[in-house]
C-alpha cells in the first residue's frame, strides 16, 4: 500500500505473515544475502491463546542503501483456534517493526500485511506469502538491524466471519535480518522551509510538513478567495505528525495523524487579500486572517482486503476568521481590529484516493480535500458605526465550498525518505 508505507521514516519490513508453525529460538543471522529465522509468538484468539512460530526467510545484500529486502514467510494457524470455521480465509493486519540505523535512533513503524488461503477440513492452515520492500537512502556506513514486534490482524473466514487476533513476540522484539551499509550519500537539507516539522511527536508519528493552498467560496458573493498571498507567492505550511496511531477493524485500517498550521511561528495561514462583487457589481476588497484553534485531526480509513485499497481521509479543525483593511469600491471601510464571526468556523474536509495503484489523495502524497462550511453572523465590526448587519448580510450563511490542495510531505529529520524540500502545489478549483 504505497500511500501508507511509502513515506514512513524507516524501511520497516512488511512481513506478510498471519500466524505460524511451532518454532521458538531465533537463529543467528548474517549481515547480508539470505537469512532465515524462526520467531516465537503468543497469539490471542477469541477461543484462547496459542504459541505460534513465524518462519522468515529474508534476502538483503550489502550496499549504500537500506534494502531492497525480499521476504518469504511460511506460517500455520492452529486448527484448534479455527475449528468452527470453513472455506476461504483472507487476513489483513499490522506488523510492528523496529529498525536501527547507523545515522539515527531506532525507529518503530507499523506496516500493513495480508495473506490468503483455504481452511482445510482438518489440521492446521498453512499460509505462504512473499514481498519485496524497496530500498531507501542511508547516509552513513554501518549495520542496519530489523526487529519484528507486535502483530495485530483480522481474519476473514468463510462467509463473512471476522476474527481478531493479537500476537506478541515471546521474548520481546526479535531480530530477523541485518544489513551491512558499505557507504552512504548524504542528503542535503537545503531548501526545507523554516518551521517544517515543528510539531510534537506522538506514538509512532513522524514530524513532517507540506505546503497548503486552495480556495474558499463565499456563497452569497458568488466568488472565491485564494488562500495564499498571491498566485506566485508560496502558500502557508501545515505540519503533520504523520501516522501517530493505527487501528484494525473488519475490512479497514484506520490511521490517525495530527496537523498544525504554521506561518511565522504561529498556527495560522498567511493573510490573504480577496476581492468580491457585492450586489454583483460593487467591488469589495478585504484582508482575511485565518487562525487555527487547537489542532487538525486527520483520520485515514483504508481498505485492506483487496486492491485498489480505497482510502478516505477526513480532516477536522476549527479556525477563527478575522476581516481587516476593507475597501468598498476603493473607499476604506473602517471595520475595526476585531471584526469576525461570532463563533469559530468548523471545517470538515474529505479527500479520497486509492493505494494501489496510487491515485487521488493520501496524507503522505497530498492532493485535494473539499467540504462546506457555515459562516456565523459577524460581531465587533465597525468603529464609528455598527457594521455587523452589513457583514452578516453579505457573507454569513451556509454552503460555502472549500477546496484545499496539499503538497507532498517532507520529513526534515530524514529527508531521504520523503519528498524534500516540499513541493509547492498548484491550487485546484
Amino acid at each position: 500500500m504505497p500511500g501508507l508505507r511509502g513515506s514512513l521514516p524507516a524501511v520497516g519490513v512488511a512481513i506478510a505473515t498471519i500466524a505460524g508453525a511451532a518454532g521458538i529460538a531465533a537463529d543467528a543471522v548474517s549481515a547480508s544475502a539470505a537469512q532465515a529465522v524462526s520467531l516465537g509468538y503468543t497469539c490471542a484468539f477469541p477461543v484462547g491463546s496459542y504459541p505460534i512460530g513465524v518462519a522468515i526467510a529474508a534476502t538483503v545484500m550489502p550496499g549504500t542503501k537500506v534494502g531492497p529486502v525480499s521476504l518469504a514467510v511460511t506460517t500455520r494457524l492452529p486448527h484448534a483456534a479455527l475449528a468452527t470455521y470453513s472455506g476461504p480465509v483472507r487476513a489483513a493486519g499490522l506488523l510492528t517493526v523496529t529498525e536501527t540505523r547507523p545515522s539515527a535512533k531506532p525507529v518503530t513503524a507499523q506496516w500493513p500485511i495480508s495473506a490468503t488461503g483455504q481452511l482445510p477440513a482438518g489440521g492446521d492452515l498453512q499460509l505462504t506469502t512473499s514481498t519485496t520492500i524497496p530500498a531507501t537512502a542511508e547516509p552513513r556506513a554501518g549495520v542496519v538491524t530489523f526487529n519484528a514486534g507486535r502483530l495485530g490482524m483480522v481474519l476473514y473466514l468463510g462467509k463473512g466471519a471476522a476474527v481478531r487476533v493479537s500476537c506478541v513476540p515471546a521474548g520481546g522484539a526479535a531480530r530477523f535480518a541485518t544489513q551491512t551499509i558499505t557507504a552512504g550519500t548524504r542528503v542535503a537539507k537545503s531548501g526545507i522551509p523554516a518551521g517544517c516539522g515543528h510539531i510534537k511527536k506522538a506514538g509512532n508519528g513522524a514530524p513532517t510538513c507540506a505546503y497548503l493552498t486552495g480556495y474558499s467560496d463565499v456563497a452569497k458573493l458568488i466568488g472565491a478567495a485564494l488562500l495564499q498571498p498571491s498566485a506566485r507567492a508560496k502558500p502557508g505550511l501545515v505540519n503533520v505528525d504523520f501516522a501517530e496511531r493505527f487501528k484494525i477493524a473488519p475490512g479497514i485500517l484506520i490511521e490517525r495523524s495530527t496537523g498544525e498550521l504554521f506561518y511565522r511561528g504561529r498556527h495560522e495561514l498567511p493573510p490573504v487579500r480577496a476581492t468580491f462583487l457585492t450586489f454583483g457589481f460593487v467591488p469589495v476588497t478585504a484582508t482575511l486572517h485565518l487562525t487555527e484553534l487547537g489542532t487538525i485531526r486527520i483520520v485515514s480509513v483504508s481498505g485492506v482486503t483487496a486492491p485498489p485499497y480505497p482510502i478516505t481521509v477526513t480532516s477536522t479543525s476549527k479556525v477563527l476568521l478575522r476581516v481587516s483593511n476593507v475597501r468598498v469600491n476603493g473607499v476604506p471601510l473602517d471595520v475595526g481590529p476585531g471584526c469576525r464571526p461570532a463563533a469559530p468556523l468548523r471545517l470538515v474536509l474529505v479527500g479520497r484516493g486509492q493505494n494501489k495503484p496510487l491515485r487521488g489523495y493520501t496524507v503522505s502524497t497530498g492532493g485535494t480535500l473539499s467540504g462546506e462550511m457555515t459562516i456565523p453572523p459577524f460581531i465587533d465590526c465597525g468603529v464609528t458605526e455598527n457594521l455587523d448587519p452589513l457583514l452578516t448580510g453579505s457573507i454569513s450563511g451556509r454552503g460555502n465550498f472549500v477546496k484545499l490542495t496539499q503538497g507532498k510531505l517532507c520529513g526534515p529529520a530524514h529527508p531521504e525518505n520523503w519528498t524534500c524540500p516540499p513541493p509547492v502545489p498548484k491550487p485546484q478549483r
